[in-house]
């Protein structure tokens, strides 16, 4: 009576007769073996990833594995999908922006505005009682002595100052002529900025953090501050910055119910950009456009200065966390890289010829606009020897990961290895149970 086979190897067996079909009275000789192996790493490396999504959200991927595996000199670039769009590929290509001659936003410039949680001096000559430093609460007022509440919130230093004095006459606590007061500021605050759209991240950031060094009583009792932070590009950059999709010369800003457009163009170009001092409580809408732009793959104000990528090349499974680095962070690459370049950085081009020029690899990324996982192939050798290559060659985005396969001949003698121990432990059974 024959037992029962394990669970490995009627697996093993069962993946054999779906590849090939099962041999004549379920007998290998080492021959079929050979044959069988070689023709299973065959099946294994045609199993080609797919899609859901006919449009996937980068053209240099669009042109689909299933049509590019042994192809031989590379594909003609898949056709844009508007007149006003670039073929796959394209260098530098950024959508028109406005007209020539088209006016800034009025909020346009470097002039600082206060918000919640700004510390600033009043001085008035003569009166200890008003002299000090004040705070602007979190509904955006000041509490003057004797004078009430005063908005404050999105006013710079000298409309601040005419406020005060307004407020100061008004309550009888001074009169106009010979009033003198000074405003000065000393710390701007952290503030939260909403952002949406064509961005990597969006949703509520803080910008403008402190360091504890910067609470100290030393730092408070200087007047004046530079809060670099507290403009669009560090919005953006919280944001994971701007997506290759993304309208730069139409970003709305909407403050207090307001509506303003802002021009970033010149962020690639080297224009004028509409730079804005923001407040707390501001929301930035970066538009989609309906191209993909290669000319915004790159670091800048307003775009990721790197993205991790996760990389795997194993010439064969590991069987521990440790042999496969998983426990290992992502790696560091120029926001700009390339799926080829990545694949350099990985080892998995060059190499002995014969035993490397048929690996494959796959780029498992997440679409920005439907959020779903898309993973393609490519042919390495066909991807570096092929003319039209960056229209094949993917740029990688922020979480990316690559994944190198092995040649044919290799997945041939790991296969022939494995079924090697296989039968070799069956047959050591056999001999065993006196079959």
């Amino acid at each position: 009576m024959r037992p029962v086979p394990n669970a490995r190897e009627e697996s093993a067996v069962q993946t054999a007769a779906n590849c090939r079909g099962r041999t004549a009275g379920g007998r290998l000789g080492k021959a079929a073996l050979v044959l069988l192996t070689l023709t299973m790493a065959g099946c294994a490396a045609s199993r080609i990833p797919r899609n859901e999504e006919r449009a996937l959200f980068n053209p240099e991927k669009a042109t689909n594995a299933e049509s590019y595996a042994g192809q031989k000199g590379g594909l003609a670039p898949a056709e844009p999908d508007s007149g006003l769009c670039a073929a796959p590929g394209a260098s530098n290509f950024i959508l028109p922006g406005p007209p020539r001659g088209a006016g800034h936003s009025p909020l346009a410039g470097k002039a600082m505005r206060y918000s919640t949680g700004d510390r600033f001096n009043i001085t008035v000559p003569g009166m200890d009682d008003f002299t000090g430093d004040y705070a602007i609460n979190a509904d955006g007022r000041v509490i003057l002595p004797f004078a009430g509440e005063v908005p404050a919130k999105g006013l710079t230093n000298a409309e601040l100052q005419r406020r005060i004095e307004a407020a100061f006459i008004k309550a009888g606590v001074f009169k106009a002529d010979g009033l003198k007061i000074s405003v000065r500021p000393m710390q701007y605050a952290p503030i939260n900025i909403y952002v949406q759209g064509a961005v990597f991240e969006p949703g509520r950031m803080v910008i403008n953090n402190l360091k504890d060094s910067d609470k100290t009583e030393k730092y408070m009792t200087k007047f004046g501050d530079s809060p670099m932070d507290r403009f669009v590009p560090s919005a953006m950059h919280a944001a994971g910055g701007v997506r290759p999709d993304a309208d730069v010369s139409h970003i709305k800003l909407v403050r207090d119910g307001q509506e303003f457009v802002l021009n970033w163009r010149g962020a690639f170009t080297g224009d004028t950009v509409d730079d804005v001092a923001l407040v707390e409580g501001d929301k930035l809408y970066v538009p989609e456009a309906p191209c993909f732009q290669s000319g915004l793959i790159r670091p800048s104000e307003i775009t990721t200065p790197g993205i991790h990528v996760y990389i795997s090349n194993l010439t064969q499974p590991a069987l521990n966390n440790a042999g496969s680095a998983i426990t290992k962070d992502s790696v560091a690459l120029p926001y700009g890289t390339r799926f080829l370049q990545a694949l350099v950085n990985a080892n998995c081009v060059g190499g002995a010829h014969t035993s490397n020029a048929g690996r494959n690899a796959v780029l498992i990324s997440k679409n920005p606009k439907t959020l779903r996982t898309e993973v393609i192939q490519r042919s390495i050798e066909e991807l570096v020897r092929s003319p039209d290559r960056d229209a094949l060659n993917p740029h990688l985005m922020p979480e990316d990961a690559v994944a190198c396969y092995d040649a044919s001949g290799i997945e041939a003698r790991e296969a022939i290895t494995t079924f090697g121990a296989l039968f070799g432990g069956a047959s050591q059974a056999k001999n065993l149970r006196g079959w």
